[in-house]
């Protein structure tokens, strides 16, 4: 019964099932073995993938910093003009030199809410694409800046470029102009050429349309300028409805088939995203190598197996033929079959287990005494040291010297306690060289619970942490100087802040601009500008202390903060006074680069902060504002922040805003000053605008004609002067006592150059009703300076009106006997400089005198502005001056209180 129950159990059929089984079993455990490691080597890909893709955003985002920082420096220069500090030309000048410094600017111009170009260096009108950014910045919904996805300039040349565009606000919050800058696309191409890319790499720029902007591939490539074309794949769709900032996904690259990892960063100051991609090819050629060799050897286990197993049904069959005669034989046979099976199985286990520890990872087995009995390939490749050379020996051979006791006894408790312990350590390669590896060790033990072996895994991350040091230099530094750039400046900043509020003790911050650098860099090529700056930079850092921060914000600004001046704020002042002249000097004495010598100077800016009562934007904007203080100062000079600046601007601010709601309010007033012939009759008048504003009072024209003038109010307001005026001069032609008085109404150079002014003139006249031979427009010879041509077709259309014009302040300006022979003028008026002095200032006198002559040789009428005595009225009658305005007949005054 015994022997037939044996039999049933050792039957053919029951061994083939049980090889079967066992065969399951061990490709179950190598396809999860394989599986583990193909995700381990997809989770390796992505990390890389995500640094790529986050170090590219960071570059990115630095761009975006800067750009947004200098368009709040446009902001400052805007503000500056309005107030009256600079003039339209000079912030168009500084707008081109804002422009040529930073390279990641093509154009930059400032824009009114109805995209008339007040200043920069893009004066062309925008197209309806333009307006998608922009009209989103015009509405009053928070957003204060923002950058654009790619546009294009016209449908026929779809030249595709990018637009970062700044909300500037009044005192009260309402929209008073947009800061636009053109990005440059070979600066972005640039950012994105700088990653390093292994073959099978790529990496790709969108906009959140999905519109590709740059792309790279494969190593050695380079991006030449942005692209039009779209991508469309639902992971990308997917990954842009969704909320998370970062995502991963595998598939074919639409642009060349590859199949690739790719990772997606989103970008937070604009609509963009990266994403990087690796050849999955490439990062599996590893597993795909374990793959082929642990197939080899499955086949031949299963060849050993198969051949033992036929063996076996062999003996089977012979053993039941001799079961009745020959059992002990038999036995024999049946013992010696499965011990040779065992130790074929063994020996196949012993080759599985001698495969996988030939992994990619370097390993080593130490025994209970922690000697070193087994290492792999790769931990000779990593270390150096081959098998023979470590055997018997402890792991403190491979030791740096650069970890205590501490660190290994730390080590060891942890090891004891969990069985397990990983971290990254220094060790020495046989050559002697230090390098970081990341270790991991765990304990074997036997059924006793006792330590048998130690199994260690390690692998070099040298790459890996010079890719992080790289990530922290391009974060926070300047790539060209290695200064500090304005993300470290600003963290460092804050922290002073929070230092001067501990200690008690000033600390200072100083704007440096090089003085005509711009023409230095353009005339002798930027390679050489670069060399100045790495020489200014030198310069710079060898004036102040070691804990003292020189930091470049990009272009030819550079920015000094001064630590621990003092404690009171006198002293501060006079540290901070004495190494800005120390800097001044330095920059002054010549710079050698590549053979040429060149001389620079700079412009400092200074503000002082202790504790908090200002914050890191405002510092910034206080040294920004002395800086240009300084530059008007006549450069190569220092300038301290008054808050009588930042005062000014406000006020200026504020009294724009008020103006540009004067005539809404009804707060503007025409008042008229008479003009009167030799025999004292009133021949007309002259309209003078006048605000009455409702807090201030009455604002004198000499401040708010030049607002008006800055902030193109000027053309609004003139219009409303001249309706008011034939309006007037409507209604004196209804009484035969004033139907034949003239009213003369000043014209600003800018309100004449309109297109439209010839228009708006007949269209006035047409409402108003007004004889056009009583209107007389006095022009200024600033006019007269640009385009005469077009200025001379125009007056004369308006001549043939009946309109006539009298040339205003003659003398004053760049006076030309040309334009006065060409022109249709009717009447010179003498400026009242000339006429207050002339009793006293003989060259006064000259100077009436040839104006008088001039006049009458030109047979044009003269009138002398300025009267105040009645011994000026003789002494300018004696010289042929007939008709004059002044305060010796009438003051201006509304026109009810006029005497005619």
């Amino acid at each position: 019964m015994l022997r037939a129950l044996l039999s049933r159990w050792m039957s053919p059929r029951r061994a083939t099932w049980g090889a079967c089984a066992l065969l399951v079993g061990l490709l179950g455990l190598v396809a999860w073995e394989m599986r583990h490691y193909y995700f381990n080597q997809q989770q390796l890909a992505q990390a890389r993938t995500e640094t790529s893709a986050q170090m590219v955003a960071q570059w990115l985002e630095s761009a975006l910093e800067t750009s947004l920082h200098s368009l709040r420096g446009v902001n400052e220069l805007y503000q500056l003009m309005t107030t009256g500090h600079l003039s339209n030309t000079e912030l168009s000048e500084l707008l081109d030199s804002r422009r040529h410094s930073l390279p990641v600017w093509d154009e930059v111009t400032l824009l009114t809410p109805d995209g008339s170009v007040i200043a920069g260096t893009y004066t062309s009108s925008l197209s309806a694409e333009d307006w998608t950014l922009l009209l989103a910045l015009a509405t009053d919904n928070g957003q204060q800046s923002g950058v654009s996805r790619v546009f294009h300039a016209s449908d026929a040349e779809r030249t595709p470029y990018l637009l970062h565009a700044l909300r500037i606000e009044d005192s009260q919050g309402q929209l008073e102009a947009l800061a636009v800058a053109w990005l440059s696309p070979s600066h972005l191409v640039n950012l994105v050429n700088q990653l390093p890319l292994r073959e099978g790499d790529s990496v790709a720029l969108l906009d959140v349309a999905q519109q590709l902007m740059v792309q790279r591939s494969g190593e050695g490539s380079q991006a030449a300028t942005l692209m039009d074309i779209r991508v469309d794949t639902p992971q990308l769709a997917r990954f842009l409805d969704s909320h998370h900032h970062n995502n991963s996904w595998i598939r074919h690259s639409p642009l060349d088939g590859d199949q690739r990892l790719f990772t997606g960063y989103k970008l937070e100051m604009a609509p963009w995203l990266v994403i990087v991609g690796e050849d999955t090819t490439v990062y599996l050629y590893d597993w795909w190598r374990r793959f082929w060799a642990l197939l080899i050897g499955c086949l031949l286990l299963i060849g050993l197996g198969s051949l033992a197993l036929r063996h076996y049904r062999q003996l089977y069959v012979a053993e039941q033929a001799l079961r009745e005669h020959r059992n002990q034989l038999a036995k024999e046979v049946a013992t010696r079959t499965r011990a040779q099976q065992a130790t074929e199985l063994e020996a196949a286990q012993l080759k599985i287990a001698a495969m996988a520890f030939e992994t990619h990872l370097g390993m080593f087995i130490a025994d209970a005494h922690n000697r070193i009995i087994q290492v792999n390939h790769t931990f000779s490749d990593i270390t150096g040291y081959l098998e023979g050379e470590v055997m018997g020996k402890t792991p403190a051979l491979l030791s740096s010297g650069r970890h205590d006791k501490a660190f290994y006894r730390a080590m060891w408790q942890d090891l004891n306690k969990h069985d397990r312990w990983q971290g990254e350590v220094w060790n020495r390669r046989k050559n002697g060289e230090v390098y970081p590896q990341w270790l991991t060790i765990s304990v074997v033990r036997n059924d006793q619970q006792e330590v048998t072996h130690y199994v260690a895994t390690l692998s070099d991350i040298t790459q890996r942490k010079a890719a992080e040091q790289e990530i922290h230099q391009l974060a926070f530094y300047d790539s060209l100087t290695l200064l500090p750039n304005r993300r470290l400046l600003i963290d460092r900043l804050e922290a002073a802040l929070k230092a001067t509020q501990r200690e008690g003790l000033y600390s200072g911050l100083m704007f440096i601009d090089l003085d005509n650098f711009k023409t230095i860099n353009d005339s002798l090529g930027h390679y050489l500008g670069d060399g100045l700056l790495k020489g200014v930079a030198e310069r710079l850092a060898g004036v102040v202390r070691d804990s003292d921060t020189v930091a470049r914000l990009g272009g030819d600004e550079f920015v000094v903060m001064l630590h621990e001046l003092g404690e009171s704020e006198a002293a501060a002042m006079q540290g901070a006074e004495a190494t800005a002249r120390k800097l001044l000097s330095a920059l002054l004495e010549p710079i050698e680069v590549e053979g040429h010598t060149l001389q620079i100077s700079g412009s400092i800016g200074i503000t002082l902060f202790h504790g908090d009562d200002v914050g890191v934007s405002a510092i910034l904007q206080q040294a920004d504002l002395a800086m240009y203080q300084a530059k008007a100062a006549g450069r190569n000079a220092l300038r301290f922040f008054d808050p009588s600046m930042h005062a000014a601007v406000v006020d200026r601010a504020q009294l724009e805003g008020d103006l540009r709601y004067a005539i809404e309010r009804q707060e503007l007033a025409l008042f008229y000053q008479t003009q009167v012939n030799a025999e004292g009759d009133v021949m007309g008048v002259e309209a003078l605008v006048r605000w009455h504003h409702r807090v201030r009072g009455m604002v004198s024209p000499g401040i708010f004609i030049p607002v008006a003038e800055e902030s193109h109010l000027i053309g609004e307001i003139g219009e409303w002067v001249l309706e008011t005026a034939c309006q007037q001069l409507a209604q004196w032609s209804r009484s035969p006592a004033t139907e034949g008085l003239t009213i003369a109404v000043n014209v600003s150079p800018n309100q004449f150059r309109q297109p439209r002014f010839v228009a708006q003139v007949e269209a006035v006249l047409a409402r108003t009703a007004a004889n056009p031979h009583r209107l007389k427009l006095e022009v200024t010879e600033n006019l007269l300076m640009e385009d005469l041509g077009v200025i001379r077709t125009r007056m004369e259309q308006l001549r043939q009106l009946g309109v006539r014009f009298s040339l205003d302040d003659f003398g004053t300006g760049y006076s030309s006997l040309a334009y006065l022979k060409r022109l249709p003028l009717d009447q010179l008026k003498i400026d009242q400089s000339f006429v207050r002095d002339v009793l006293e200032d003989p060259a006064d006198a000259a100077i009436v005198r040839t104006v008088i002559a001039l006049a009458h040789s030109l047979e044009l009428e003269v009138i002398a502005e300025g009267v105040e005595t009645g011994a000026h009225r003789d002494w300018l009658y004696a010289e042929g001056c007939r008709t004059y305005q002044g305060y010796w007949f009438s003051r201006p005054s509304p026109v009810e209180a006029l005497s005619l």
